[in-house]
């Protein structure tokens, strides 16, 4: 008898810790609970040391919109407005091959990028937050379902502002804690 019942909450004991996954994955703390004013944010442009020359300037756009979609911080025209500065470096951008053909030609890529940044009150130039962020996505432009360099490049961009915006949201939380 104690055995039916199992085999038939099985199933749904599965379903349930699945459907309990995925919802507490999605849970994404926001500051909105913190004042406005202390949430003031002036973007400095990034600086780059790689070879690729244009990984700073979309990075820096990629991130503004990231920010400014998701409401936490509040983006401001000028420096002097801010509360918080956010400086970055781009310190490392590559593309390599990963999957190779018969003749040695290479069908599938994967793009790295590395990013070093600084979260800086800007008041008291205490630093909430100094560390590097990374992000990698594989694309082929042969194979399976075909991408561009270029459209690989905007979705590893998406992905890395998306690393550096949670780093600041939890360093902003960390420091000045919670708010009920």
């Amino acid at each position: 008898m104690s055995g039916g019942f199992n085999r038939g909450f099985a199933p749904f004991a599965a379903a349930l810790g699945i459907v309990t996954l995925f919802s507490a994955g999605c849970v994404y703390p926001d500051l909105k609970n913190f004042s406005r004013e202390e949430r003031t944010l002036y973007l400095y442009n990034f600086a780059n040391s790689t070879f690729d020359a244009d990984a700073q300037t979309e990075l820096n756009e990629t991130l503004r919109e990231e920010i400014h979609s998701k409401e936490d911080f509040l983006l401001v025209p000028e420096p002097e407005e801010a509360r918080l500065g956010l400086y970055g470096e781009v310190t490392l951008y590559r593309k390599e091959g990963r999957l190779y053909d018969n003749l040695r030609n290479p069908t599938r890529y994967e793009l790295i990028i590395g990013v070093r940044i600084r979260l800086r009150e800007k008041p008291s130039g205490r630093v909430l937050l100094s560390t590097e962020e990374s992000a990698t996505v594989h694309y082929s432009p042969r194979e399976g379902f075909p991408e561009s360099e270029v459209q690989a490049r905007h979705r590893l961009l998406r992905e890395l502002a998306r690393n550096i915006h949670r780093s600041m949201v939890g360093a902003y939380r960390g420091t000045y804690g919670q708010v009920e």
